[in-house]
């Protein structure tokens, strides 16, 4: 069994907008100035008013399939406290025990640029890059290491994340709001590998 981290809000759209259609309603309203898709169909302009009426649907899935649970579990997978420790948790007379790491106020941030390829028939006529870029603040925290892994988490501070949403350098929309990051547990053996035993 792996540590799964499910903070609320749990995707990237979820955080940005309320419900689950305003990511679809912020990207039409971008979408539909008509600056942005000459900019954007400057290569092929007679597929612009089928692409106002895709396009939004299209970037609205892509900003639902960022997790923030698989980002943070990245961004702690990369913390060299995090790590240090689980190398240590493989030396003879840790083993098997759960060593609490006691992690400062930190941030994780991570960049996403998904991108939506547009065909006309069998040709591809354009690929149309969206950013979303994280920046979590993530309050005190203390981490279980066993065996290599991360294997509990107890948030001890405040947490937030700010993400921004774009679309080849037009903003859709950006917003800064707490998150609750639970805290969670693992049977032995499960977890997020943060260090390969050295043999």
């Amino acid at each position: 069994m792996n540590l799964t981290v499910n903070p609320n809000p749990g995707t990237a759209a979820l955080a940005l907008y309320d419900g689950a259609r305003g990511a679809v309603v912020a990207a039409a309203s971008v979408v539909s100035d008509p600056q942005v898709m000459s900019t954007i169909c400057r290569d092929a302009p007679d597929i612009a008013g089928q692409l106002v009426a895709q396009l939004p649907e299209a970037g609205a899935r892509l900003l639902h399939g960022i997790t923030l649970g698989r980002v943070l579990a990245a961004g702690w997978q990369k913390s060299r406290e995090l790590r240090a420790a689980a190398v240590r948790s493989h030396e003879d007379g840790s083993r098997g025990k759960t060593a609490q790491v006691r992690l400062a106020a930190h941030s994780i941030t991570s960049e996403h640029r998904p991108y939506v390829e547009v065909y006309a028939g069998e040709r591809k006529v354009l690929t149309i890059t969206f950013s979303v870029d994280l920046t979590f603040t993530i309050g005190l925290l203390y981490a279980g290491i066993r065996d290599g892994r991360l294997v509990t988490l107890h948030p001890g501070g405040d947490c937030e994340v700010a993400v921004s949403w774009g679309m080849e350098g037009f903003k859709i929309g950006e917003r800064r709001l707490p998150i609750r990051i639970p805290a969670v547990a693992v049977p032995l053996g499960g977890g997020i590998l943060l260090a390969r035993p050295p043999f």
